[in-house]
């Protein structure tokens, strides 16, 4: 009797143990998250609306994050990115439906820090993706950083004229009161100095208003460097260089990776393009909702990394998951 008092006793002390060990190395196991509605994702505008691979990769790490975590999440946005009102209303909707947590990439620094502040006040807690708002109300803001991204951008456009001091820089860029524009814009410009920019051309994200743009940019002989700050107005400038038989005189450094611009890179008419993380944005996005949902602390502030391609790295194997991730995901 005694040996089986003793036996109870040690398989009970193990089976404790056990317990112990598994959540201690696996906090999460019995953390499940049960939502009575899905996270909102109101992005900048529907991939379908706005035909931007970046988007698209975006929400692969969305639906990627969601899956793994257990949760429900609903993806709404405007037609286009220059819809800005149209997202501030969709918002200000969102936030009347009271989701356990809200998700923004937003299309204006400064118009959609109201509706974010507003939403905080009533319990929703904001995370925002990509593009910042003029608010210090959100928990978390995931992005590349867009600063040092465009110093990047700046510097290699600035190595390509250095046999020509001479050369002026100008950029084409997205939205104007965009995060992501300004941003860039400013890193471009601190790179470059002492070159001179000779200005900045806005395209309101409109591939063909950036190929008219750059059409403008070539007629000034004084231009030998064009540094375009996203998906779209790298392909819009990038078209007008090659139809114009640009690529000999102009240095051009874009963002973005969609298929279209690669073939610009082989082709040599892009000499190098920043690429960003978009998958790791949207599952970090979901990540972090998730861990605020469960109480747990957040980054305030997460950079997601950019890498400057050209030509010479493209095809080299770290880059490949980085540059066709539809494929591989």
């Amino acid at each position: 009797m005694r040996y089986l008092v003793f036996f109870i006793g040690s398989m009970a002390a193990a089976l404790a143990l056990f317990l112990v060990l598994t959540f201690a190395l696996n906090p999460g196991a019995n953390d499940d998250l049960e939502l009575d509605s899905p996270i909102v994702v109101v992005m900048k505008a529907t991939v379908e609306g706005q035909p931007m691979n970046f988007w698209t990769v975006v929400q692969l790490g969305i639906s990627e994050a969601a899956k793994e975590f257990g949760v429900d999440v609903e993806i709404i946005g405007p037609d286009h990115e220059r819809q800005i009102h149209r997202q501030v209303n969709m918002v200000n909707r969102v936030i009347e439906n009271r989701p356990p947590a809200l998700i923004l990439a937003a299309s204006d620094y400064n118009l959609l820090a109201e509706p974010v502040e507003k939403a905080v006040s009533t319990g929703i807690p904001v995370i925002t993706v990509d593009s910042g708002v003029n608010s210090n109300q959100t928990i978390s803001f995931i992005a590349t950083d867009n600063v040092a991204a465009g110093m990047k951008a700046g510097g290699e456009v600035l190595r390509l004229l250095s046999t020509n001091p001479e050369g002026r820089v100008a950029i084409v860029s997205h939205v104007r009161e965009t995060a992501t524009a300004i941003e860039r814009e400013r890193g471009v410009r601190q790179a470059v100095r002492p070159w001179e920019v000779a200005g900045t051309w806005y395209c309101e994200n409109d591939e063909d208003i950036a190929y008219e743009k750059t059409l403008e940019i070539l007629q000034d002989p004084t231009v030998q460097g064009i540094v375009a700050l996203n998906e779209l107005v790298t392909l819009g400038a990038a078209r007008a260089i090659e139809d114009t038989q640009s690529q000999n005189r102009i240095a051009m450094v874009g963002f973005d990776n969609a298929p279209e611009e690669l073939a610009y890179l082989e082709r040599g008419i892009l000499d190098a393009t920043v690429v960003q993380r978009p998958y790791n944005m949207g599952y970090m996005a979901v990540k972090t909702a998730v861990r605020a949902l469960k109480g747990k602390e957040v980054e305030s502030w997460i950079d997601t990394g950019s890498v400057l391609i050209t030509a010479n790295n493209m095809f080299e194997r770290d880059y490949q998951e980085l540059l066709f991730p539809i494929e591989d995901y």
